[in-house]
């Protein structure tokens, strides 16, 4: 059965377009993770959760009872853990035994702590508790693994499982793929300029089961862009393309540029594993953000990017050949 469909929904607040152009369905006991920044988060749980209404499309709803966790969410610091819960236990008028899920949860032995005194570690594992008491259908919560121990982690996902278990469907958000990867059995990216992608996870649930106490990656890379007074890390899935302007090498985002000091050749080394293809000695692109490929002349060929149709980066043709063996086409 499906709990939510959503269907060409649109987002503005303020004039401005927060989403656009989403179009999926959570069904009973999914997992969904879905890689986006704080404030598009923020306004999905809204709309889910029927605080706020699109501004076009439609949200067809069969479920009664959501329950949000964000990042920004506080607790009630001054209470001890047992009475904190066993509160929002009456409110919710729950059945199962509070004693029982503090062990499921790994919180017996802090339930006569104060929430202030425990580690971030037990406070999303308090919070995540807290949402069950309700016996919801679906929970939306953003960003849960960050900045957690591995421990941490192992413990958090031990209490996911539970609510798997359970029949409870879970849609997770994150600005990284590698915490999604954990947490989802399905991710999709959102991106502003064409909406919901879907994401093609190399292992499997299992393997990523196995590899949940080494939540650290072992292939991460990121571009570093620096600023005057800052230092800018890119995930390569974020990038759309690199170009060399006046010896510069530049990251580009949809419509914003950002310098690095590596060298065009250094960044196609390291970023060849990640599915960059050096269309041209100045265009270092990412093949997964290509959606045509356009011959002018026998030899002039431009790759079109998606939803950016008016980026045309040049395509060498001594490197025609190399990109369709790369593509298969």
């Amino acid at each position: 059965m499906n709990l939510i469909t959503v269907t060409h929904v649109m987002k503005q607040e303020e004039s401005l377009t927060i989403l656009k152009d989403l179009n999926f369905v959570i069904e009973e006991k999914a997992q969904i993770g879905i890689k986006m920044t704080n404030k598009e988060s923020i306004t999905l749980f809204k709309l889910l959760a029927g605080e706020t209404t699109p501004s076009s499309g439609k949200i067809e709803k069969s479920v009664d009872h959501v329950q949000l966790d964000l990042s920004r969410d506080g607790l009630y610091e001054d209470l001890a853990v047992s009475s904190y819960l066993t509160f929002f236990a009456k409110i919710s008028a729950a059945k199962k035994s509070l004693e029982e899920l503090l062990a499921v949860f790994s919180l017996l032995d802090v339930r006569a702590t104060k929430i202030r005194d425990l580690s971030l570690d037990q406070k999303k594992r308090v919070s995540l508790l807290r949402m069950s008491l309700a016996e919801p259908q679906l929970m939306l919560i953003q960003s849960p693994l960050s900045n957690l121990s591995n421990e941490g982690i192992q413990l958090y996902l031990k209490a996911v499982n539970h609510l798997q278990a359970q029949g409870v469907s879970i849609l997770f958000t994150s600005h990284y793929l590698e915490e999604l990867a954990l947490l989802s059995n399905v991710i999709y990216r959102y991106d502003q300029f064409v909406g919901l992608e879907k994401v093609d996870i190399a292992q499997d649930k299992s393997e990523t089961e196995d590899t949940s106490a080494n939540f650290q990656p072992q292939n991460v890379y990121k571009v570093a862009s620096k600023t005057a007074d800052k230092t800018i890390f890119f995930s390569p899935d974020e990038i759309d393309y690199i170009e060399s302007l006046n010896s510069v090498s530049t990251i580009r985002i949809g419509n914003e540029y950002f310098p690095t000091d590596l060298t065009m050749n250094e960044l196609e080394k390291r970023l060849s594993h990640f599915g960059f293809f050096r269309c041209h000695r100045s265009y270092l692109v990412n093949l997964q953000r290509v959606s045509e490929l356009i011959s002018y002349s026998k030899n002039s060929y431009t790759l079109i990017l998606k939803g950016q149709a008016n980026n045309k980066l040049p395509l060498s043709r001594n490197r025609l050949e190399e990109m369709k063996t790369l593509l298969e086409f």
